[in-house]
C-alpha cells in the first residue's frame, strides 16, 4: 500500500507536470516569422493577445481532416480557443475536390452567428464569391495555410506549400550539387491538379535547379496509404537505380515497408516534403533520412489569433508566413514535436465554448 508520502510526492510530481504542459502552452510565443509589408519582407516576433475581450465565435473552416496535417491545425486552433477564450466551430469540408461544400459550410456557418471565419481554401480562385459576401456583412476572413487570390479577407497567415517543396529540393541539391553524379529521384507530390500539389512542384524543381539531382520520373496520385504504395511499387520495378523517393509524409510512410521487403533501405532513400506522426518516427528509427517540417501548431494558433485582432481592431501584421526547416536523422532530436504534431491522444474537436 502507498504510504501518505508517496501519495503526496505523486501528486506534486502530477501538478509539476501539469504545470510544465500549461506553461509550455503559454510559452510557444514571440515567435520568429516572416511578415510582408509594401512587397518587402521582414523576420519579426509575433506574440497573440493576452485575452479576447470577449468570448467571439469564430468558424475554421478546413479542407479535410484526413491527416496529422490537419489534425495539427485542429489542435492548435482548440489549444489557442482555450487560450483566448474564445469559440470555434470547425468545419471539414470533405476533401480537395469539395469546394462547393465548404462555401456552403462557410455560408452557414456566417448565417448561424459567426464574428469572424479562419479559412484554409480549397481553390485558391474558387472563393471570391463567397469572400465579397462575407465583407459586405463585415465578417472579417483570415486567409489561412493555403492561400487565395481574393482581396477580401482581412490577414493572410501562410504556411506556403511551395516553401515546403522548395526546401526538399534544396536539401538534395546542398548534398548533390551540380556537376557530381546523377542522383536519380522519383517525385511522388500528391493529387494532380491539386493547388498544394502544383505548389510542391513549382518549389521542389526550383530547389534542385542547378543541382546533380535528376527526376526520372513523377507519379501523381491520392494521399491515402494504398494508392501511394501502389505508385511506389511501380516506381520501383520500372527504375531499378533509384536513389530516391520523395514526395509526401504518406508516400514515405507507405514506401518504407516497401522497401525493406525488398532489400532496398540501404539503396533507395526516403525524402518527405511535410512532417507527420509516421514520418517522425521514421526520422529517429532511421527509416526515412530527411523530412520538412513546418510549425503547423503554432501557425494555427497565430490563424486564430489573426481572427480575434481583426475584430478587436487590433492587428499588427497582415501577411505572415511561418517559418520550417527540414530535419534529418541526424537532428531530429532538435524538433519540438508538440509545435508540429497533436498528440497522440488528440482526436478531432468541432466545436469548442458554448453551446
Amino acid at each position: 500500500m502507498l504510504n501518505a508520502k508517496m501519495i503526496l510526492k505523486g501528486a506534486a510530481l502530477g501538478s509539476l507536470l501539469a504545470c510544465a504542459v500549461s506553461a509550455q502552452a503559454a510559452n510557444w510565443y514571440p515567435l520568429t516569422l516572416n511578415s510582408t509589408k509594401d512587397g518587402k519582407t521582414m523576420q519579426v516576433p509575433y506574440s497573440p493577445l493576452a485575452k479576447a475581450s470577449k468570448p467571439w465565435m469564430v468558424c475554421v473552416s478546413f479542407p479535410h481532416m484526413k491527416d496529422p496535417f490537419f489534425l495539427a491545425a485542429n489542435y492548435g486552433i482548440v489549444e489557442e480557443a482555450k487560450r483566448l477564450g474564445v469559440r470555434v466551430q470547425v468545419m471539414d469540408a470533405g476533401g480537395y475536390t469539395q469546394v462547393s461544400n465548404q462555401i456552403s459550410q462557410i455560408e452557414n456557418c456566417a448565417a448561424g452567428g459567426a464574428d469572424a471565419v479562419v479559412m484554409v481554401a480549397i481553390a485558391a480562385d474558387g472563393m471570391n464569391n463567397v469572400l465579397a459576401n462575407l465583407k459586405k456583412k463585415n465578417i472579417p476572413v483570415v486567409d489561412a495555410i493555403n492561400g487565395v487570390t481574393s482581396k477580401d479577407t482581412g490577414v493572410r497567415v501562410l504556411t506556403s506549400p511551395r516553401d515546403e517543396g522548395l526546401r526538399a529540393g534544396q536539401y538534395l541539391a546542398k548534398k548533390y550539387p551540380k556537376g557530381g553524379k546523377p542522383v536519380k529521384v522519383a517525385w511522388l507530390p500528391g493529387p494532380a491538379g491539386a493547388g498544394f500539389v502544383e505548389a510542391f512542384n513549382a518549389g521542389f524543381h526550383e530547389g534542385i535547379k542547378d543541382s546533380a539531382v535528376v527526376v526520372v520520373e513523377t507519379k501523381n496520385g491520392d494521399v491515402g496509404k494504398e494508392v501511394q504504395a501502389r505508385l511506389v511499387e511501380d516506381l520501383l520495378q520500372t527504375h531499378k537505380d533509384l536513389d530516391y523517393l520523395v514526395g509526401t509524409a504518406v508516400m514515405a510512410e507507405s514506401a518504407v515497408p516497401l522497401l525493406r521487403a525488398r532489400n532496398l533501405q540501404d539503396k533507395v532513400k526516403l525524402l518527405s516534403v511535410y512532417m507527420t506522426p509516421g514520418v517522425y518516427q521514421g526520422l529517429k528509427s532511421k527509416s526515412i533520412e530527411a523530412a520538412g517540417s513546418a510549425p503547423v501548431v503554432l501557425t494555427a494558433r497565430i490563424m486564430l489569433d489573426s481572427a480575434v485582432r481583426l475584430l478587436e481592431n487590433k492587428v499588427e501584421h497582415t501577411d505572415i508566413g511561418t517559418l520550417g526547416s527540414v530535419f534529418t536523422q541526424s537532428d531530429v532530436a532538435k524538433l519540438q514535436p508538440d509545435t508540429v504534431l497533436a498528440p497522440a491522444s488528440f482526436k478531432p474537436v468541432f466545436r469548442f465554448g458554448g453551446k
